[in-house]
C-alpha cells in the first residue's frame, strides 16, 4: 500500500477537523510518528494553515527553544493580561482561572519564557501596595539544595545530569531551578556550546590546537568505572548502576577519552578510522556466554537444539546468535544428510525428529502426537511424506 493512499483518510481529516494528530491516527489506525512525517513531508501547507502561518514567511513552527505557536496562542491573552496595568489587582492564579487555564502552567510559562513580566509585575504590586506577602522567587531550602550542584556547572565542563549524579539531586528538578533562577547560567552554557559548534577542529582538540584532557575530578568521577569495563565483559548499562553514574554520561567519557578500550570490545582496533557508531557490537560478555555452545556446534555431535538445552539456552536465541556471529557456521548447520543420503533443512529435522521417533514406535497415532508435542499436523505429516517413507 503507497503512503498516499495509506494517509489519506487522515490527511482528509486533518484538513477538514481541527482533531490532533494523536487523535487522528487514533481514528485511523496508522503511526501518529509517521503520519506526522508525512504531512511535515508532503501537505506542509495544510500544516502552516491549521497554524495560521504563512509558508512563505517561514520555514519553521518553531524555533530551535522557546516556545511553540500552539503553546504562544493558548497563553497569549493570559499573559498579556499579565503584563497589563489592569489586572494588577489579580493574582498569577486569579488571572489563569479568568481565561480557564491553570495557574500553576500560566505560572511556569511566565518564568520561563517572560521573566521579565514577573520582575515589573511584583515591583509595581509592591509599590501600590497591592502585594500579597506571598514567597517569591526560590525558597531557601530549595537554593541550598542545588547550590553545589549549580556551582559546578559554572566551574566545570560537565552535562545538568552529571552534576545531578554527583550531588544525588533531582535532574529534572536542576534542570528546571537553573531555568527559573539562573539564567545567567543557560545563557552562558549556551554561549559556550555555540563556540564550540563553530570551531573547526572537531574531537578533543582544545581552542589552541593542543590534546583537551578531562579535569582530574571528572577522572576520579568516571575511574572505577572504566577500570572495570577495561577488566570485565559487563555492559555499561550495569557498570554504570554498580558505581552509581548516569549510564549516557559514561558512554560518552568513554567515546571521548577511551575509543581503544570501546573498539577492543567491539573486536577491532580502529585503525580503519571506522567510526564508533557504524562498528558491529561484538560484544565480549556475549561472546563468551555462547563460546561452549558455539564449540559443540562445530563439533556437530548434537543439533542446535540439542545444544541449547544442554547449556541451558532458548534455542531460537542461540540460532540467531550464530546465524548473526558466525555465519559460515550457521551456513553450514543449514543443511544436513540424512543415513540415505537425502538432505534436509537441519532446523525442520530439528522440529520433526523428536515426532518421527514416537511415530516410527507405533504407540500413538501421528494426529495424538502432532497435537501432545504442538505441531501442526499437515506440516510434520508432508515433512515424513517427503523425507521418511518407511515411517509413514
Amino acid at each position: 500500500m503507497s503512503a498516499e493512499i495509506k494517509y489519506s483518510p487522515a490527511v482528509e481529516l486533518y484538513r477538514t477537523t481541527d482533531l490532533s494528530i494523536t487523535e487522528i491516527s487514533r481514528r485511523c489506525g496508522v503511526s501518529r510518528k509517521g503520519l506526522a512525517a508525512y504531512i511535515q513531508r508532503n501537505h506542509r501547507d495544510l500544516m502552516f494553515a491549521r497554524h495560521g502561518v504563512d509558508a512563505d514567511s517561514s520555514g519553521k513552527l518553531r524555533a530551535s527553544k522557546g516556545q511553540s505557536l500552539t503553546t504562544r496562542e493558548k497563553y497569549r491573552k493570559a499573559i498579556d493580561a499579565c503584563d497589563s496595568d489592569d489586572y494588577l489587582s489579580f493574582n498569577i492564579s486569579q488571572i489563569a482561572q479568568l481565561f480557564g487555564l491553570d495557574g500553576a502552567a500560566l505560572a511556569n510559562q511566565l518564568r520561563s519564557h517572560y521573566p521579565d513580566i514577573l520582575a515589573r509585575r511584583e515591583a509595581e504590586r509592591r509599590n501600590r501596595g497591592l502585594a500579597d506577602n506571598s514567597q517569591r522567587g526560590a525558597r531557601r531550602r530549595t537554593s541550598e539544595t542545588y547550590a553545589d550542584a549549580v556551582e559546578m556547572l559554572r566551574k566545570e565542563d560537565v552535562t545538568v545530569e552529571e552534576a545531578a549524579a554527583h550531588y544525588g539531586v533531582s535532574m529534572t528538578g536542576l534542570r528546571q531551578h537553573m531555568l527559573y533562577y539562573h539564567r545567567d547560567l543557560l545563557d552562558m552554557r549556551e554561549q559556550k556550546r555555540a563556540i564550540g559548534k563553530a570551531r573547526p577542529t572537531v574531537g578533543r582538540l582544545a581552542g589552541n590546537g593542543r590534546i583537551r584532557k578531562p579535569s582530574a575530578e571528572r577522572e576520579a568521577y568516571f575511574s572505577e568505572a572504566v577500570e572495570i569495563f577495561r577488566s570485565t565483559s559487563l555492559p555499561m548499562t550495569e557498570i554504570a548502576k554498580k558505581c552509581g553514574v548516569p549510564v549516557t554520561s559514561l558512554r560518552y567519557y568513554m567515546k571521548m577519552w577511551h575509543r581503544k578500550l570501546i573498539f577492543e570490545r567491539c573486536g577491532t582496533d580502529g585503525a580503519d578510522r571506522q567510526p564508533l557508531n557504524t562498528v558491529k557490537r561484538y560484544k565480549r560478555a556475549t561472546a563468551e556466554k555462547y563460546a561452549a555452545a558455539i564449540e559443540l556446534l562445530r563439533i556437530g555431535d548434537c543439533t542446535t537444539e540439542a545444544v541449547a538445552r544442554r547449556m541451558g539456552f532458548t534455542p531460537e536465541v542461540l540460532r540467531a546468535y550464530v546465524r548473526e556471529h558466525e555465519p559460515q557456521l550457521w551456513e553450514s548447520l543449514g543443511m544436513m544428510r540424512l543415513d540415505d543420503g537425502r538432505t534436509v533443512l537441519r532446523r525442520s529435522y530439528e522440529k520433526y525428529s523428536a515426532a518421527i521417533e514416537a511415530y516410527a514406535q507405533g504407540r500413538e497415532s501421528l494426529r495424538a502426537i502432532a497435537l501432545r508435542m504442538g505441531i501442526n499436523y499437515k506440516s510434520l505429516s508432508g515433512y515424513i511424506r517427503r523425507h521418511n517413507n518407511a515411517a509413514h
